[in-house]
């Protein structure tokens, strides 16, 4: 096993790991280190998420890689929402192949070879109604279902569809819907901070009798 290796999996919690993290652990100059780097890249040690991310290659990862941990250490502040987030909590049927998250930051994505990773900035960004997840060696942010649906209704414009008509669109069962009470509906409605999201909320208080 390659020195860098070794000593980042004896040193770090996670199999994915920044720059700063080599550089806390290895002394002398940046292009010694870079080399270390790149060389273990090379024989598939490592593999770079993006410049100055990177995860322990599958031979040396000590439990599967958790995508939603990446989507985090690739590009924050952010947390796991819309799509995602409504997927993993079983609220809609599809499978989400890409790792969509919303950010503070200028909205982009990343194609990396574990998957692609989607990030929309919203004006509002907070973490009212986002948990933190630790899952065996991985940490990671990920929204409840209905703050992940509010971000939804904000970043797909959804302006003129009802509460039912977006939960059929979306095959949401509206016995989910009814779930969240009207208190952490109109908290959530709050922290967002958007007309929409406000309309939105409303309306499903009125059509799913929250």
């Amino acid at each position: 096993m390659a020195k860098l290796v070794e000593t980042l999996r004896d040193q770090l919690p996670t199999d994915v790991f920044t720059d700063t993290e080599v550089t806390s652990l290895f002394q002398g100059s940046a292009n010694a280190r870079y080399g270390l780097v790149k060389r273990a890249i090379a024989n598939k040690d490592i593999i770079q998420l993006r410049r100055g991310v990177y995860s322990f290659g599958k031979r040396h990862q000590r439990e599967p890689l958790n995508l939603y941990e990446l989507a985090q250490r690739i590009y924050s502040p952010s947390y796991v929402s819309l799509e995602t987030a409504l997927s993993s909590h079983g609220w809609i049927p599809e499978a989400a192949y890409t790792v969509t998250s919303v950010c503070a930051r200028r909205s982009t994505e990343f194609e990396t070879a574990l998957g692609l990773f989607s990030y929309t900035r919203i004006p509002s960004f907070n973490f009212v109604g986002v948990d933190r997840v630790i899952q065996g060696r991985s940490v990671y942010l990920i929204a409840t279902p209905m703050k992940a649906l509010l971000d939804y209704v904000f970043v797909h414009r959804v302006d003129k569809m009802g509460a039912r008509e977006l939960a059929a669109s979306l095959r949401i069962e509206e016995e989910l819907l009814r779930s969240i009470s009207r208190e952490t509906l109109l908290q959530l409605m709050k922290s967002h901070r958007s007309k929409r999201v406000t309309r939105f909320s409303r309306l499903l208080i009125r059509e799913m009798w929250l």
